[in-house]
């Protein structure tokens, strides 16, 4: 089969390989859309550290069941599927609990697409546990939306509010666009929005966000404080991953706000510990997602209510996956949201 094999900062190379065989208890899933994920953009420029080179990426991805390995009951072939790309022992304390996400072995397993092989490629070899039913409603460039989608779904989940006065999402790439979208689906009752980029800016006001403020405002603060009652967000979601975004996101909060932080970091962040004591501002890290959170993104989705036609930036075939994939990804940013790689039915 063609895939995309990444062996090392800016080289992935599509090669023929050998076609996947389902073991026990795992499936053969043939791609029909993969999305290209930030994560994966940092891997091409930076390095796929803990996981050595030589492995497919690709984690964001629907397709359809071409394979049943051994003792693996309730699917059959053909059916269309979302994959939820978790791997876990299913053993550890925090798997027999149902967090899978916290598992213990988590660092070396990571999840398919990283570390192990994924969907940037024809065909991919997974556990059975991973997949969901994509309904007939559901759109194969929708279904590949949803884990990124689960990824805000769970941080939601975690922050324990029930439909919240004020919500800041910090960041509008493809996360912080879904968790607009999370936010409104949960009834949070204001939505403010804090991100570059015209387009981006458009899509999170067509996404829920009453009021989207540039992240160098020098005023930024005080417009949150002047849109909240001078008290600050109750909750914040942090979905840029930067040093910078995270400490706009700890001063939007309140006294007593909870701060979420799904964005992916890459350096240690100094804070002003000494306000988030005074404040009582609770901070929330936040990793992937649960089991549930994948089905509640999934039903989240098939409302209907992300706008493709701009959501979706690019979509190309497997072959342009570097020049028209991640190279713009990585030096056209204000250019793009979400590149999906389409494979051609059989």
């Amino acid at each position: 089969m063609r895939a995309a094999v990444f062996h090392g900062p800016r080289d992935i190379r599509l090669s023929e390989v050998p076609d996947p065989t389902p073991k026990t208890g795992e499936v053969l899933v043939r791609v029909q859309r993969a999305g290209i994920c930030g994560s994966d953009v940092k891997r091409f420029l930076y390095g796929s550290y803990p996981w050595p080179p030589g492995f497919i990426m690709g984690h964001e991805f629907c397709g359809e069941i071409a394979k049943l390995g051994p003792e693996v009951g309730g699917w059959r072939v053909g059916e269309q599927v979302v994959v939820e790309p978790t791997l876990y022992c299913g053993a550890c304390f925090y798997c027999r609990q149902g967090h899978h996400n916290r598992c213990v072995d988590f660092m070396r397993r990571g999840i398919t697409g990283s570390g192990t092989d994924g969907a940037f490629a024809e065909y991919v070899r997974l556990p059975a546990y991973q997949l969901h039913r994509r309904p007939p409603e559901l759109s194969t460039s929708l279904a590949a939306l949803v884990e990124p989608t689960a990824v805000s779904v769970h941080g939601w989940h975690l922050a324990g509010l029930e439909r919240p006065d004020s919500v800041v999402v910090v960041g509008t790439g493809n996360i912080g666009l879904l968790a607009i979208l999370v936010a409104r689906a949960k009834g949070a009752r204001q939505i403010i929005a804090v991100g570059k980029y015209p387009p981006r800016q458009d899509l999170a006001r067509a996404y829920g966000a009453q009021l989207v403020l540039e992240p160098d405002d020098a005023r930024l603060q005080d417009l949150i404080l002047e849109r909240t009652e001078g008290l600050g967000a109750a909750l914040v979601l942090e979905a840029a991953g930067t040093p910078s975004s995270l400490r706009t996101a700890v001063a939007a909060a309140r006294k007593g706000g909870k701060i979420v932080v799904l964005g992916v970091f890459q350096e240690e962040v100094a804070l002003d510990y000494r306000t988030i004591l005074l404040h009582e501002k609770q901070i929330i890290g936040s990793v992937i997602y649960q089991r549930q959170d994948f089905a509640d993104a999934l039903r989240l989705l098939a409302r209907g209510e992300v706008d493709t036609r701009r959501h979706i930036t690019g979509e190309i075939p497997l072959e342009a996956i570097i020049p028209r994939g991640f190279v713009p990804l990585s030096e056209k940013r204000a250019e793009h949201i979400k590149i999906q790689v389409c494979l051609p039915e059989e």
